[in-house]
């Protein structure tokens, strides 16, 4: 028979959420089942430890590994387990296990999902992110060469602090490996070291730490390499940023759009997802690419809302002139006016829908300037754009047709009310055009 130790987190939220202070401190002894839970929607792979019918927490993400090993190495479908020690702030409990054998060589995540998946831009890869590997890589043959103390204990204490700037399945990995390295130490201050990574297991998915990492991976280093420029590295790929952003939304779990929603629930998704670095690194260099070309525009940060690091993403998008901005606007149209429906039929298939243009180029974007929301002025805007009645567009920018449906035209989007077949007309050119500008231009 072989014990192992694993750490159950979470205690906080769940069913002894409102006693667990009482409870982790009267737990040595408690008998807890670890049991995988496949249809666990936010982690697949979650493992919950449960106390006869109390849900007590889940096995920390840096553990599931052994876990699942040791039920594939006995050919078991769930683990009993003891409670040997805990830490209080933030929770944390180790549980010991008895099994019969642990198939080392397992590996229980399935990639299958990645396999079509592809990125071809830069790489953009933190500093940070790139040295985590080489240090952990040290720390590993420091360990097995017997080095000398204190150079363990700084290389130890380095990833201590700098670790979490990795949620890669293979840091999740090294962690539990290297926790369970130090506790073997004889040397106090080892030991010491291996309680703080054991320690931090409840620290990992909090909103400050994440936060944190958001922080430096979506601000602080697209920053760093504005002032660099990107030239310094690559060509800028401008020519390619469609064909890009289209393979970022092609990532599994829809992890781009979710960063898209908030950058900083984005890094809890990827830890959950057991994200390996091997698409990990080229997402996130696609992310920081899209943020130094103005291609994002983020819903929210963080659950307290808080709008200034979406300020500080949007300053580091580039500004474009007065005639870069107008062009885009301009070919936004030109393609709305040729695009169609998978069926063939146009998108933009009334005059009428131009009010929709209207109301998103004025109200949206104050195209007209100090003449806010002019329709006369707007439909001599078109015209001298090549969109009037002269020009070879069978669906042309027409004054009549557009002041019958003044209460689109004038009103901001958002404030639309209505329903029937013309309302979504008008629906339909107003989100196409949004869709298009948002990316490139950002909002007004």
């Amino acid at each position: 028979m072989k014990k192992i130790r694993i750490d159950v987190v979470g205690l906080s939220h769940e069913d002894v959420r409102h006693r667990w202070e009482e409870y982790i401190k009267d737990s040595i002894g408690h008998r807890l089942t670890l049991q995988p839970q496949p249809d666990n929607i936010v982690d697949s792979y979650a493992v919950r430890a449960r106390e006869r019918q109390l849900n007590i927490g889940h096995v920390a993400v840096t553990d599931l590994d052994v876990v699942y090993q040791a039920l594939k190495g006995s050919g078991r479908e769930r683990l009993q387990s003891t409670v040997v020690e805990f830490v209080e702030q933030p929770p944390v409990m180790t549980v010991e296990a008895e099994v019969d054998q642990i198939d080392s060589n397992y590996d229980p995540y399935d990639d299958s999902a990645y396999a079509d998946w592809h990125y071809d831009g830069m790489s953009l890869l933190p500093r940070k992110l790139e040295q985590m590997n080489d240090l952990t890589l040290d720390l590993e043959d420091a360990l097995y060469s017997d080095a000398p103390k204190d150079e363990i204990i700084e290389l130890a204490q380095t990833l201590l602090n700098e670790h979490m700037y990795d949620a890669s399945r293979e840091m999740t990995r090294k962690r539990y490996w290297l926790e369970q390295q130090l506790s073997q130490r004889s040397e106090p201050e080892l030991q010491a070291i291996a309680r703080q990574l054991r320690e931090q297991k409840g620290m990992l998915m909090r909103y400050a730490s994440r936060e944190k990492v958001a922080q430096h991976l979506f601000i602080e280093w697209p920053t760093q390499l504005k002032h660099k420029g990107l030239d310094e590295y690559h060509y800028t790929y401008d020519n390619r940023l469609d064909e890009l952003e289209e393979q970022l939304r092609a990532f599994p779990h829809h992890l781009y759009d979710k960063f898209l929603t908030d950058p900083v629930d984005f890094l809890r998704e990827v830890y959950y997802k057991h994200v390996s670095r091997r698409y990990m690194f080229p997402l996130l260099s696609g992310i920081v690419l899209m943020i130094l070309k103005g291609r994002v525009s983020i819903e929210r940060w963080g659950r307290e809302g808080d709008t200034e690091p979406i300020k500080k993403i949007k300053r580091l998008a580039p500004k474009l002139t007065p005639s870069e901005r107008e062009q885009v606007m301009k070919d936004a149209i030109k393609a709305l006016l040729l695009k169609k429906y998978a069926d063939g039929k146009p998108i933009i298939s009334q005059k009428n829908q131009w009010a929709g243009f209207a109301s998103v180029l004025m109200c949206d974007y104050s195209l007209l300037g100090d003449a806010g929301c002019d329709m006369k002025a707007f439909c001599k805007k078109m015209n001298d754009w090549g969109f009037g009645a002269d020009s070879s567009y069978e669906i042309f920018c027409d004054y009549d047709n557009i002041s019958k449906d003044s209460n689109y035209a004038q009103i901001p989007f958002h404030k639309w009310s209505g329903n029937g077949a013309k309302h979504q007309r008008m629906q339909k050119a107003a989100t196409e055009l949004r869709a298009i500008l948002r990316p490139k231009i950002g909002y007004k």
